[in-house]
């Protein structure tokens, strides 16, 4: 048997470590939406599928249930340094206090994801150059 959307959207946020609210915070979603979504009242539509999408999520993954759940399926370089910092990130946010925590994950996230829509549209800038090409 396979999950549903909102299944999915429910594991992919547990992958995050995130509950329905800091989820909801983090795409600027409505909670209600989130909730609806997670228990199949709602499914979502073009606009929440691209905040959705903006935390990492391989949409193909969510709506289909193909392919890897994480949109990047390219691993960095050195994976096990990355891994490392990320767990030192980790550690650092456990020793602040909920309200600073949730402040500066907001910042690394809005500053991750400014950074991917730059690279995204320096490939995208590559590509159209080549074609030109």
């Amino acid at each position: 048997m396979s999950l549903t959307i909102g299944e999915r959207l429910k594991l992919w946020r547990k992958y995050l470590g995130l509950n329905q609210e800091e989820f909801s915070t983090l795409t600027g979603l409505h909670i209600g939406v989130i909730r609806k979504y997670e228990h199949q009242i709602n499914v979502p539509g073009g606009e929440a599928l691209v905040a959705i999408g903006q935390t990492g999520v391989n949409l193909n993954w969510l709506l289909l249930g193909q392919g890897e759940m994480c949109a990047n399926k390219t691993p960095p370089e050195d994976a096990d340094a990355y891994l490392r910092r990320i767990e030192a990130v980790r550690g650092l946010l456990d020793g602040l206090e909920v309200e600073r925590r949730s402040a500066v994950l907001e910042e690394i996230f809005s500053r991750v994801q400014e950074a991917k829509r730059v690279a995204d549209l320096e490939e995208l800038v590559r590509t159209m150059a080549k074609k030109i090409a």
